[in-house]
């Protein structure tokens, strides 16, 4: 190999040759080295959710024979078995409606809902059970607060016991 040829390989050598990263770091054989690495955090906005209307099935007659009550996303009604029709009697201000939620938080972070499999109302003498809760699309501001709307289907029994029926669900909001 020529002086030449072997000077030109040295330099290619020299060349490919792994370049340590920056900050780092060597010690001698023997001694100590140190580097300094860095570290951050973020806070961000809490998420919240606060109830805006409650979800009502709405006023109906009592029935001779079970069947169910849906109120979807949307506020439309749909019956089944002995409750068909039966929502039609004149609502006023207690007529069907989805459940009205607002989820506020940091603007852009994403978050997802979670519902309860069942809840029950109840009144002295008598309790229904509401299952298939459905939760509907996001409306409002990008920007940190949007509006969600919780349908459900109420489980009424053949000659349900007459009166008010109340309870609670409970619905969670939490950052992916």
């Amino acid at each position: 190999m020529t002086p030449r040829l072997r000077l030109l390989l040295t330099a290619l050598v020299v060349l490919v040759a792994p370049l340590p990263a920056p900050g780092t770091a060597f010690a001698a054989p023997g001694g100590t080295v140190t580097v300094t690495g860095t570290a951050s955090a973020q806070i961000i906005t809490p998420i919240s959710i606060v109830a805006t209307a409650p979800l009502s099935f709405g006023v109906m007659a009592q029935p001779t024979a079970a069947g169910t009550v849906t109120v979807s996303t949307a506020g439309n009604v749909t019956t089944t078995g002995g409750m068909v029709g039966n929502t039609a009697i004149a609502q006023g201000s207690a007529g069907p409606q989805a459940g009205k939620f607002r989820v506020s938080g940091e603007p852009g972070r994403q978050f997802f809902v979670t519902l309860p499999a069942a809840a029950t109302v109840s009144r002295s003498g008598g309790s229904m059970v509401i299952t298939l809760f459905t939760v509907g699309a996001l409306t409002g501001s990008p920007v940190g607060t949007l509006d969600i709307a919780v349908g459900g289907t109420l489980a009424v029994g053949a000659a349900q016991p007459i009166g008010t029926y109340t309870g609670t669900y409970q619905v969670t909001a939490s950052y992916n």
